[in-house]
């Protein structure tokens, strides 16, 4: 079992590979579409800095 539980990916592996796999297709998207997403993530960033979160 332990050499199965080697060959198993984790899940911060996962992460790392889906990441490099995002990054690689954002690099063929057309400038104008980059910009878009670049300003999507300028205000998501604006409105969490903005967020108030109490906790009971």
């Amino acid at each position: 079992m332990k050499q199965q539980e080697k060959t198993l990916p984790t899940a911060e592996s996962l992460t790392l590979i889906n990441e490099s796999e995002r990054l690689k297709r954002d690099i063929e998207r057309p400038d104008m579409e980059k910009f878009r997403l670049f300003t999507q993530m300028l205000r998501t960033n604006l409105l969490l800095k903005k967020a108030i979160i109490r906790h009971k």
